[in-house]
């Protein structure tokens, strides 16, 4: 582009403010475009907020047609004992249930000693498995071997056997008689039983000094070493008089689609009742009152139009939108396969245009699980099945209608700034046009005065010698 330090200082016209003006109209076409493409943006951003408000709806459209939906089940127990949860596969019915035993790891403990003073040297090999008696089967998760010197004190043969990621932990609890090495599962129930024999450095496991003071092996070394604190166990509840063991506190499946979870023995039989859930089925429905409503919000504020200030929303008028509008509100009269509609069903809609819930009318409903799910989930002909082959046909990736809008609006935006960038090159050639012709014009009229003022003088001199 041209610049002139000082364009207008030969002719004395003020060059920068005409080419200024002059620039000033060649802009306004461009103006033009760049507010049509800021409505166009907006228009963009508006369809962006209708298509999350039509995914909201669908969302809460899909939970309506989940038949787990209409038949979750609720688990209520008659002591804080026992509790859990069921799904909706499970039947309804009152079982009688008794905690018998709870499931706990195998503890062992040392005898007291002095917290300071070697154990002895030699090796602890430890086994996990299941103990019969005094009978002990070893599973396939292999022996830990641990290696003790003739310094190590208790503490040094815990940490030892931590370090190993052993399925046992260790721990030395002073109980003022002394020091003493406590091992205990990681996991409980009877397979997590384990006995840790031993190789003491003195030869003799039977003396009670030395490391064989740290085995626990009644199979082989009957009253020597650890002595047994707790006896690995699982979980004994019994179900209607049925005995049901479990490695741990939760009882998964022993009752179809019920899991329990126990805390404590109960010394009698509990009632644990097993009965419908209406609840899902209610917040579900609250969840497409409360997404319909958000979606014809938007979709209101998007084609408003204020006739006495003549504002209008970014999609008034738009074909596209008040179809999307109108079909929504027909779907509020759908009937179900029962000729049911959701105005049965206690939804209705305002005069606002708003739906609303009818909590008697849902109550009544909801009393009826399996009408209900027929009502909205059968598989062609349920309400939410149908609404969400509109939804979903409107959400389609590149060929629903949401998309196809969108793609139009970029290609607009797009087209919108081609046209800008070509207008702004345009306005750059004609600034710098008229600067360069006011330019010529400028030295034009410089040199015209440079010349007058001359001749000026001239004339002045003719006239002086004239007179002379």
């Amino acid at each position: 582009m041209a610049t002139l330090s000082s364009p207008g200082i030969g002719s004395g016209l003020d060059i920068r403010n005409i080419v200024s003006q002059l620039v000033e109209l060649e802009k306004r076409p461009l103006q033009q475009v760049q507010k049509r493409t800021e409505r166009a943006q907006v228009r963009l951003s508006s369809m962006g907020e209708i298509k999350s408000r039509v995914a909201a709806l669908d969302d809460a459209l899909k939970a309506l047609t989940r038949p787990s939906t209409f038949r979750e089940k609720t688990l209520t127990s008659g002591s804080p004992a026992i509790g859990g949860s069921a799904v909706f596969t499970a039947t309804p019915a009152t079982y009688a249930v008794q905690v018998n035993q709870l499931a706990k790891g195998q503890t062992v403990q040392s005898v007291a000693m002095a917290a300071g003073d070697p154990v002895g040297a030699g090796t602890l090999t430890l086994q996990m498995g299941r103990w019969n008696g005094a009978s002990f089967t070893a599973d396939d998760r292999g022996a830990i071997t641990i290696d003790v010197t003739a310094t190590d004190t208790l503490a040094d043969v815990a940490a030892k056997i931590n370090a190993a990621s052993a399925p046992v932990s260790a721990s030395v609890i002073n109980d003022g008689a002394g020091a003493r090495l406590v091992l205990r599962s990681r996991a409980t129930g009877e397979a997590e039983g384990f006995r840790l024999q031993a190789s003491d450095a003195d030869g003799n496991l039977t003396d009670g000094t030395g490391l064989s003071r740290l085995l626990y092996d009644p199979e082989n070394q009957p009253g020597a070493g650890l002595a047994l604190a707790q006896a690995a166990q699982d979980t004994v509840v019994t179900i209607d008089g049925v005995s049901v063991r479990s490695a741990n506190n939760t009882i998964a499946n022993a009752i179809a689609g019920v899991t329990l979870n126990v805390s404590a023995e109960t010394p009698a039989t509990v009632n644990v009742q097993i009965g419908a859930n209406p609840e899902t089925a209610r917040k579900a429905i609250g969840a497409l009152v409360e997404t319909f409503n958000a979606l014809d919000a938007v979709l209101a504020d998007a084609l408003r139009y204020d006739a006495r200030t003549r504002e209008a929303g970014p999609l008034q008028g738009d074909s596209a939108i008040v179809t999307l509008q109108a079909s929504l509100r027909r779907m509020l009269f759908t009937p179900g396969p029962d000729g049911r509609t959701l105005s049965d069903l206690g939804v209705r809609l305002g005069r606002d245009g708003k739906l609303t819930v009818d909590e008697g009318r849902l109550g009544a409903a909801l009393a009826d699980a399996a009408t209900l799910e027929t009502t909205l989930a059968e598989a062609s002909q349920g309400i939410a099945v149908q609404w969400r082959s509109v939804t979903s046909g409107l959400l389609q990736q590149g060929t629903g209608r949401l998309d196809l809008k969108r793609t139009a609006l970029e290609g607009e935006i797009e087209r919108l700034r081609q046209q800008q960038q070509r207008l702004s090159d345009k306005v750059a050639r004609t600034e710098e046009r008229l600067l360069a012709q006011y330019s010529r014009l400028d030295k034009t009229v410089s040199q015209l005065n440079a010349l007058n003022q001359y001749v000026a003088q001239q004339i002045t001199q003719w006239n002086k010698a004239k007179d002379g």
